[in-house]
């Protein structure tokens, strides 16, 4: 039974005990004017008639006693029963309260609320503006703000060893930079949203800097702002890697060498493309639009070494690094000569979650290469020609 169905109940003993009372009296009242009667017409001797209205007195008290006991004896058991079952509800409410990984804030947001309810008295429309130019009023309200009861989690983020000292460490935990997102929530209670969230600096009580994710469920009855809950999630981590990939993002972007990133399905058809830089659009002519959901397979035509990728194929299953060089092909069908370099991506689990390829363009290297390759064909043949004419020279006595 939950608690809407126990106070149901309650209401519904209430109901039947004011019948009971109701129709207690009325009976109350006949029993006495009839039975006096009928004791009067039936009994004729006073003495026995004395007797028998003391005995009809007691009579009465009794069956009161017997009907009270039964009716108080009811309805202390609704209570206990009631009673048991908030009970049992606030300790579940409790077990999760403290056990959620998620910090969890108990509040009295009904100061704060007054005071925005004066502001609306006042016919404040904008609120933001209000605020932006009162920052005084701002620290006013944010000392209005009442902690009730934090969980075990919020001590732990928090570095605090007590809810007390969490309380008394506010000032400390909500710096400057807090302030505008308190302006905006202000603003959304005002305003009556029904729902705030925001990412907010804040510092521990070590001073550790770190970013929590504050979430804030406004009440549309203003006394439900006696016992507001908020919740809390420290997000610095997540912050902290979506700043790194940002900034490998753009560093990856800046590179000259193409990159490529796909999923690791090794199995036909093969991994998938889920990133490419500018790059590897300039080498190939691909954009990332075509490029992305497509497999590197895209690159590959009549010249591109299938035994060199079914070798490729088998370092990558061993978690190994490949170093290849092949012809592939641009978007126009023109051929270029590739220098692949293959590496799988592994997760704290240690399972392959993508492959990334850094490409080259070395069509232009390996023509120079070749160049100086057929150049010094061509002087060592000439040497070896002109080696010939002076040992011709020398036999016919020509040469010193």
């Amino acid at each position: 039974m939950n608690n809407r169905e126990a106070k149901e109940r309650l209401s519904g003993f209430r109901q039947v005990s004011v019948r009971i009372v109701m129709l207690y009296s009325i009976l109350g009242g006949l029993w006495i004017v009839f039975s006096d009667r009928l004791l009067d017409e039936l009994v004729v001797d006073p003495s026995l008639h004395d007797q028998l209205q003391t005995a009809k007195g007691w009579l009465y008290v009794a069956i009161t006693a017997v009907f009270l006991y039964w009716l108080i004896n009811r309805g202390q058991a609704e209570i206990e029963r009631a009673a048991l079952i908030r009970w049992e509800s606030e300790k579940r409410f409790q077990s999760l309260f403290e056990a959620v990984p998620i910090s969890i804030w108990e509040t009295d947001l009904s100061e704060v609320k007054a005071e925005l309810d004066n502001l609306q008295a006042q016919q404040i429309k904008d609120y933001g503006a209000y605020f932006a130019k009162r920052p005084d009023f701002l620290r006013q309200l944010q000392q209005h703000l009442k902690i009730i009861d934090v969980n075990a989690t919020t001590l732990d983020i928090f570095a605090a060893q007590s809810p007390a000292e969490l309380f008394g460490g506010l000032n400390r935990v909500f710096t400057p930079e807090a302030l505008p997102a308190f302006r905006d929530a202000l603003k959304a209670i005002a305003e009556g949203r029904e729902r705030f969230d925001a990412e907010v600096p804040v510092l521990t009580l070590r001073g550790e800097c770190k970013t929590f994710f504050f979430t804030l469920t406004i009440p549309s009855d203003s006394a439900k702002f006696r016992n507001v809950p908020i919740c809390v999630m420290d997000v610095t981590v997540r912050r902290r890697t979506e700043e790194t990939l940002r900034l490998l993002e753009s560093a990856v972007r800046q590179v000259r060498e193409s990159i490529t990133i796909t999923t690791s399905d090794l199995d036909h058809p093969g991994p998938t493309i889920v990133f490419v830089n500018p790059a590897f659009t300039a080498m190939t002519g691909y954009s990332a639009e075509e490029a992305i959901g497509k497999t590197p397979r895209i690159l590959h035509g009549p010249k591109t070494d299938l035994k060199m990728l079914s070798q490729m194929k088998q370092r990558l299953w061993q978690r190994q690094t490949f170093r290849c060089e092949t012809i592939n092909y641009r978007k126009d069908g023109t051929e270029f000569i590739n220098e692949w370099n293959v590496a799988p991506i592994i997760d704290k689990n240690h399972e392959v979650t993508h492959f990334v390829a850094v490409q080259r363009d070395i069509t232009e290297r390996k023509e120079a290469e070749e160049e100086i390759r057929r150049l010094n064909e061509d002087l060592r043949r000439r040497a070896e020609e002109l080696e010939a004419v002076n040992a011709r020279f020398r036999e016919l006595g020509c040469g010193s």
